[in-house]
Protein backbone atom coordinates (compact mmCIF):
# COMPACT_ATOMS: atom_id res chain seq x y z
CA UNK A 1 0.00 0.00 0.00
CA UNK A 2 2.83 2.43 0.78
CA UNK A 3 4.30 1.80 -2.67
CA UNK A 4 1.12 3.16 -4.24
CA UNK A 5 1.34 6.31 -2.15
CA UNK A 6 4.98 6.74 -3.11
CA UNK A 7 4.04 6.44 -6.78
CA UNK A 8 1.29 9.04 -6.29
CA UNK A 9 3.71 11.42 -4.57
CA UNK A 10 6.25 10.92 -7.38
CA UNK A 11 3.55 11.69 -9.94
CA UNK A 12 2.55 14.84 -8.08
CA UNK A 13 6.18 16.00 -7.99
CA UNK A 14 6.43 15.44 -11.75
CA UNK A 15 3.16 17.29 -12.39
CA UNK A 16 4.24 20.17 -10.16
CA UNK A 17 7.52 20.53 -12.01
CA UNK A 18 5.80 20.51 -15.36
CA UNK A 19 3.26 23.03 -14.09
CA UNK A 20 6.09 25.28 -12.91
CA UNK A 21 7.73 25.20 -16.32
CA UNK A 22 4.42 25.96 -18.05
CA UNK A 23 3.87 28.84 -15.61
CA UNK A 24 7.25 30.34 -16.49
CA UNK A 25 6.67 29.98 -20.22
CA UNK A 26 3.08 31.23 -20.33
CA UNK A 27 2.82 33.84 -17.57
CA UNK A 28 6.33 35.25 -17.58
CA UNK A 29 7.18 34.75 -21.27
CA UNK A 30 10.36 32.91 -20.34
CA UNK A 31 12.31 30.88 -22.84
CA UNK A 32 13.12 27.23 -22.37
CA UNK A 33 16.86 27.42 -21.64
CA UNK A 34 19.37 24.88 -20.47
CA UNK A 35 18.49 25.36 -16.79
CA UNK A 36 14.81 24.70 -17.49
CA UNK A 37 15.67 21.55 -19.41
CA UNK A 38 17.88 20.34 -16.57
CA UNK A 39 15.10 21.10 -14.08
CA UNK A 40 12.58 19.11 -16.10
CA UNK A 41 15.02 16.21 -16.39
CA UNK A 42 15.58 16.11 -12.64
CA UNK A 43 11.88 16.54 -11.81
CA UNK A 44 10.89 13.65 -14.07
CA UNK A 45 13.76 11.22 -13.70
CA UNK A 46 14.57 11.48 -10.00
CA UNK A 47 11.08 10.54 -8.69
CA UNK A 48 10.85 7.79 -11.31
CA UNK A 49 14.17 6.27 -10.22
CA UNK A 50 13.24 6.47 -6.55
CA UNK A 51 9.81 4.91 -7.06
CA UNK A 52 11.24 2.09 -9.18
CA UNK A 53 13.89 1.51 -6.53
CA UNK A 54 11.37 1.25 -3.71
CA UNK A 55 9.23 -1.11 -5.78
CA UNK A 56 12.31 -3.34 -6.29
CA UNK A 57 12.21 -2.96 -10.06
CA UNK A 58 15.74 -1.55 -10.07
CA UNK A 59 18.66 -2.93 -8.10
CA UNK A 60 20.80 -0.94 -5.68
CA UNK A 61 23.72 -0.70 -8.07
CA UNK A 62 21.48 0.57 -10.85
CA UNK A 63 19.93 3.21 -8.61
CA UNK A 64 23.35 4.42 -7.51
CA UNK A 65 24.52 4.62 -11.11
CA UNK A 66 21.44 6.51 -12.27
CA UNK A 67 21.61 8.98 -9.38
CA UNK A 68 25.28 9.60 -10.19
CA UNK A 69 24.44 10.25 -13.83
CA UNK A 70 21.65 12.65 -12.86
CA UNK A 71 23.90 14.59 -10.48
CA UNK A 72 26.67 14.70 -13.09
CA UNK A 73 24.26 15.97 -15.73
CA UNK A 74 22.88 18.70 -13.51
CA UNK A 75 26.26 19.85 -12.24
CA UNK A 76 27.99 19.68 -15.64
CA UNK A 77 26.79 23.12 -16.72
CA UNK A 78 27.99 25.08 -13.69
CA UNK A 79 31.58 25.50 -14.88
CA UNK A 80 30.51 26.92 -18.24
CA UNK A 81 28.65 29.93 -16.85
Amino acid sequence: MSQIWLAVIGTLIMAGGLGGIFYLIIKQNATLGIRAIQFVAVVFILPLVLVLGVMNVLGRETIGTLLGVIVGYVLSGFGKE
